[in-house]
């Protein structure tokens, strides 16, 4: 897991576009905790926002895991 969120950084570092890209975890791991604590200052350099790895969807009277990651 950590070499892929570390590319995501150096990918997002090379597009050149100034683009908001969403990240949401679908489960919680330490990895991810610690990547985000080593890399926050990282994210918010590159428009990277990281949201809990709890989150839930609302739609259609409906509610449901996240489980998306957007650019």
């Amino acid at each position: 897991l950590r070499p892929l969120l570390d590319a995501l950084l150096t990918a997002k570092h090379h597009w050149g576009l100034d683009i908001q890209v969403t990240l949401i975890p679908t489960f919680d791991s330490l990895v991810m905790h610690e990547w985000y604590q080593e890399t926050h200052e990282r994210q918010q350099e590159l428009g990277i926002t990281v949201l809990g790895s709890n989150s839930t969807v609302a739609m259609q009277d409906e509610t449901f895991p996240a489980c998306k990651v957007e650019f």
